[in-house]
């Protein structure tokens, strides 16, 4: 158990695939505050979706 609450980060990006990211190796794309949250947080591999296609609703 927790002596105070966890500090939880949920970032969640509408059409942009992890390979967008310098992190998952990108070499055009500069995301140096995203690749430091992934290096000293957890990372999810894998994520599932149950509708995977996005689509303009504003």
């Amino acid at each position: 158990m927790y002596e105070s609450r966890p500090n939880i980060v949920l970032i969640m990006a509408d059409q942009m695939t992890a390979f967008a990211l310098s992190a998952y190796g990108n070499s055009v794309t500069k995301t140096p505050n995203l690749d430091a949250l992934a290096a000293k947080g957890t990372v999810f591999e894998n994520a599932y979706c149950n509708y995977p296609l996005c689509a303009k609703v504003h």
